[in-house]
C-alpha cells in the first residue's frame, strides 16, 4: 500500500463518545482499554461476502451486484452506471434503490406507506 492510500482498508463506523462504551463492549472489549492493532500475519477482515462466504469489497444497492476488487465496481459505476440494469431501469423514477429498501424493509425502517411510496 502506497502512503496515504486506504481504497484496499475495509471501512469500520466508530460510535459518537457518548455510545463508544456500548460499542466496545458489544465488540467483546471493556471500555477504556486500548484495542491492539491486528498484527502483520492477521488476515483483514471483511464485512462484505458474497453468498459463498468469499470476500468482496462491496456491492450495487440497485442490483445487488457483488464486487470483489474495485475495478469491478469502477465498471460497474462507470458512465452514470450504465452496467447496471436495475439503475438503467429505475433512473428517471423517484425511488431509493431496490436492494437498500429491501434493507430497510426488513429491519421495520420504513411504514407502510413509506414502502408503498416508494413502489
Amino acid at each position: 500500500m502506497e502512503v496515504g492510500d486506504h481504497s484496499e482498508c475495509s471501512i469500520e463506523l466508530l460510535a459518537c463518545p457518548a455510545h463508544r462504551d456500548d460499542q466496545m463492549r458489544a465488540m467483546g472489549y471493556e471500555p477504556g482499554l486500548t484495542v491492539p492493532p491486528p498484527t502483520a500475519d492477521h488476515e483483514e477482515p471483511s464485512m462484505f461476502q458474497d453468498a459463498e462466504g468469499n470476500k468482496t469489497v462491496g456491492f450495487c444497492l440497485w442490483c445487488n451486484k457483488d464486487f470483489y476488487t474495485m475495478e469491478d465496481h469502477e465498471e460497474h459505476t462507470a458512465d452514470e452506471m450504465a452496467a447496471c440494469p436495475a439503475f438503467q431501469e429505475l433512473k428517471g423514477q423517484q425511488c431509493m434503490p431496490p436492494v437498500l429498501q429491501a434493507m430497510f424493509e426488513n429491519a421495520g425502517l420504513l411504514d407502510d406507506e413509506e414502502a408503498d411510496d416508494e413502489k
